[in-house]
């Protein structure tokens, strides 16, 4: 138990500092360039699916709840467009 101590005290001690030292500009370089999130698009119909804060980008594909699956074909500012996969 005594060896375990400080061992533990220093890993607490780590944790607790290092954020302290951290840049709060390097936590958000991988932030999309909109930071309000993007509206996805059905390109059929121009019909609006969803609107998310992730960040997206071309390729990636969505479900919808009815079981759906849309792939974005182009991001356009806020909005991602999507078309239906068969």
């Amino acid at each position: 138990m005594k060896k375990v101590f400080p061992a533990l005290l220093f890993f607490l001690l780590i944790i607790i500092v290092l954020p302290l030292f951290t840049k709060d500009d390097a936590l958000r370089k991988d932030l999309p360039p909109n930071p309000s999130g993007y509206w996805v698009v059905n390109m059929a119909d121009n019909k609006t699916l969803t609107h998310t804060s992730l960040p997206l980008s071309v390729g990636d594909e969505y479900i919808t709840a009815e079981n759906k699956i849309y792939r974005i074909t182009k991001i356009v500012k806020n909005r991602a467009y999507v078309k239906e996969l068969k």
